[in-house]
C-alpha cells in the first residue's frame, strides 16, 4: 500500500469520526493500518486524534506517547499531548510537553505550533498558580487569542487578568 493510499484511508477514519461520529469504524481503520504498518506512527498519530475527538484524553496521551516512543518525535506530537494532558487534567505533564514541543520547534525552525503552544503553556501554568510563568507565556500571543477547551473558551484576557489578579498572593 502507497503512502497515499495510506494517508487516504487515515484521512477517511478521522472523518468517519468527527463527521459522523463514527469512533468505532474510525478507530477499526487505524488498528487496521496499525497492524498491516507497525513501523509507521502516522495510524497511530490519528488514532490519537480521534481518541481526543471523542474526549478520550487519557487514552490520547497514551496512543500520543506510543508516536512519541516510535520517534522521531515531532513539535506537534509534544504539542498534541500537551493540549490533552491539559484536558485529562496532567498539568504539570502538559507544562512539560508544551516546552518540548517549543524546544523541538526552535531546534527545527518550526515555529508555527509556537503562539498555540505558549497559550496551552500559559493557561497550564495558572492552573496551577504559577502567575508570573503565565504571564510570560501570554507575552508570545496576541491579544485577541483564544482556545476551546471541553470546559469552554479560554481567552488571553481572562488568563492575564486572572494571573495579574492573583500573583504575590
Amino acid at each position: 500500500m502507497s503512502t497515499n493510499e495510506i494517508k487516504k484511508q487515515l484521512d477517511e477514519a478521522y472523518a468517519k469520526a468527527a463527521d459522523q461520529k463514527d469512533y468505532a469504524t474510525a478507530l477499526s481503520m487505524c488498528d487496521a493500518l496499525m497492524r498491516a504498518h507497525p513501523e509507521l506512527a502516522a495510524p497511530l498519530r490519528t488514532r490519537a486524534q480521534i481518541q481526543a475527538h471523542k474526549a478520550d484524553f487519557r487514552q490520547a496521551v497514551q496512543d500520543m506517547t506510543s508516536v512519541i516512543e516510535k520517534g522521531p518525535a515531532e513539535p506537534g506530537d509534544y504539542f498534541f499531548r500537551g493540549w490533552w494532558n491539559l484536558e485529562a487534567g496532567s498539568t504539570s505533564d502538559a507544562i512539560e510537553d508544551l516546552t518540548r514541543a517549543l524546544t523541538l520547534s526552535e531546534e527545527l525552525k518550526s515555529d508555527h505550533l509556537n503562539e498555540s503552544a505558549h497559550f496551552f503553556r500559559a493557561v497550564a501554568a495558572a492552573r496551577l498558580g504559577r502567575y508570573e510563568q503565565s504571564l510570560a507565556d501570554c507575552e508570545h500571543v496576541r491579544d485577541d487569542f483564544l482556545i476551546f477547551l471541553k470546559a469552554g473558551q479560554v481567552s488571553k484576557q481572562q488568563i492575564v487578568k486572572e494571573a495579574q489578579s492573583k500573583r504575590g498572593k
